[in-house]
Formats: C-alpha cells, sequence, structure tokens
C-alpha cells in the first residue's frame, strides 16, 4: 500500500519528482476503440475474489508480447495499450482482437480466462485443471454434467461431464418461456424451464435435459445472448435480473442446495 504522504507526492502536480497528476483507471484514446476491452476488465476488477488471488501471483507462463498476464499486472495504472497489443499479438493469425478494431465484451472477457488458465494452469489440461494457482478455475470453472432422461420410458443419454466458465442464456428463449409461464400463472419464473430438451427417448416422449452441477465456484459468470432485434427485449430482460441467484435455478440439481450468488458487475 502507498502512504498518505507518498501518494500526496504522487498527485501533486508541483511535486519535483511529478510533471503532472498520475492518472487512475482504464484509457481509451480515440480510435483505439477499447471499450469492449475495459468493460471485460472492470468485471473482473469488481470481483474481489479474482483481484485479492490475482496480486499475489507471479510466477507463470511467460509469452513476452503476447503475455496476457503480464499486461493485466501492470500497476498502478493498467494502459489498454498493453492489454491490447497481447492479444492482438495472442490472435494474429485468426485476425480478431486488432488494434483498433472493435470486438464483442462478453467474448472478450471469457479470453482473458481463458489465456489466464494458459499462463497459470502450466501443463495442466484445459477443462481438467488441478493447479493451485488456477483463478480461473479455483474461482470461476463450474464442473457440470448433462444427461437427457425419459421419465416416461427412462431412456438415457450418455452423461457428458464438462467445465465452463460462462454460463449462456439465449434471451429470446428466456422472454419466450417467461411469457409461457405468465400465461400458465406460474408466481415464480426460473431458469431451469429454458432447458426443456428436444432430445427424443424411445418412447418418442419430449425428455428434460438434466444438468448437475457438482462443485461450488465462487463466481457464477452469466453470458446472456442477444439474439433478437427487438430492442424492448433488452429492458424486459434486464427487469429480470434480480441481486441475488441460486444454483440451483441455473441447473437441474446441484450438490450445494442452499448457495446464493450476489450480483456484482455487468459486462455489456
Amino acid at each position: 500500500m502507498t502512504s498518505k504522504t507518498e501518494f500526496e507526492k504522487q498527485a501533486d502536480p508541483h511535486s519535483p519528482s511529478n510533471s503532472a497528476v498520475v492518472d487512475k483507471g482504464l484509457g481509451n484514446e480515440l480510435g483505439q476503440n477499447s471499450c469492449f476491452l475495459n468493460s471485460a476488465v472492470q468485471v473482473l476488477w469488481h470481483l474481489d475474489v479474482f483481484r485479492q488471488s490475482f496480486k499475489h501471483l507471479s510466477q507463470h507462463c511467460c509469452l513476452g508480447d503476447a503475455c496476457i498476464f503480464c499486461a493485466l499486472k501492470s500497476h498502478p495504472n493498467l494502459v489498454s495499450d498493453g492489454l491490447r497489443q497481447a492479444l492482438a499479438e495472442t490472435f494474429r493469425d485468426e485476425h480478431k482482437f486488432q488494434l483498433g478494431g472493435m470486438q464483442d465484451a462478453a467474448e472478450c472477457f471469457e479470453v482473458l480466462l481463458t489465456y489466464l488458465h494458459h499462463h497459470l494452469g502450466m501443463d495442466s489440461v484445459d477443462g481438467m485443471c488441478s493447479s493451485p494457482c488456477c483463478i480461473p478455475h479455483i474461482k470461476f470453472a463450474s464442473a457440470l454434467c448433462e444427461q437427457c432422461v425419459c421419465c416416461l420410458c427412462g431412456a438415457a443419454s450418455d452423461p457428458l461431464p464438462y467445465h465452463q466458465m460462462v454460463h449462456y442464456v439465449s434471451c429470446k428463449a428466456l422472454w419466450s418461456v417467461i411469457l409461457k409461464l405468465r400465461e400458465r400463472k406460474k408466481p415464480q419464473c426460473h431458469y431451469l424451464e429454458l432447458f426443456i430438451a428436444l432430445w427424443q427417448a424411445g418412447c418418442g416422449a419430449k425428455t428434460r435435459l438434466h444438468r448437475v452441477l457438482t462443485n461450488s465456484p465462487e463466481v457464477l459468470a452469466l453470458g446472456l445472448i442477444w439474439d433478437s432485434e427487438q430492442s424492448h427485449l433488452i429492458l424486459d430482460v434486464l427487469h429480470l435480473i434480480s441481486t441475488q441467484l441460486r444454483l440451483s435455478d441455473v441447473t437441474f440439481a446441484v450438490i450445494h442446495q442452499y448457495v446464493t450468488f450476489n450480483f456484482v458487475a455487468c459486462s455489456t
């Protein structure tokens, strides 16, 4: 931490050791188009569990100019130039995240988590990382197992275990289900209703997709897919988002029944 005297010296434009006040925060100069990147980074920095864990880390697999870890470690000012340069170098062959170009903030958020895993997970296999230093997997990763089971004939698909950093939901599908539930005069609308699967069992009956969460992540990142051209849908969906969310609202079954999450930040 910086003492009051040292901070005053840094912030004083008349201080002999400073010619200008030190700027704080994220920059976005004209033509940089870094608003999407700033939005994603601000979400991470608003999460105490990420910020506190990240500041204690130093050992990582450095990739030089393409090192996203080093770019995020720049302190006290996180100038977007360094992080944009690292992203541009990382995705040079894919022609994505190039300097001056616009990208999706939600995609950028997931990319940052994925590549932090590559820096911190060392030789771990992606999706099955057990490194004690890998913040993305320790704090964000949800361990899920999906299976379709027919309640009528008992037929079941093979279980599919996987990990995910962000749980995506279609806004168009979400609003469609909400309207149907309102027609049936249900008092509450749970996200679980979104996962009605059309997988056909041997008897031809519709089945429900059973999604079981086998761990309890410290951070649950939800990605809303804006797949509708109706502008009013944005406000309608945002009004549905509460300040708290239960794990049981987004999965068919959970190991920890009473875990709730508080809304912290939003990237748009």
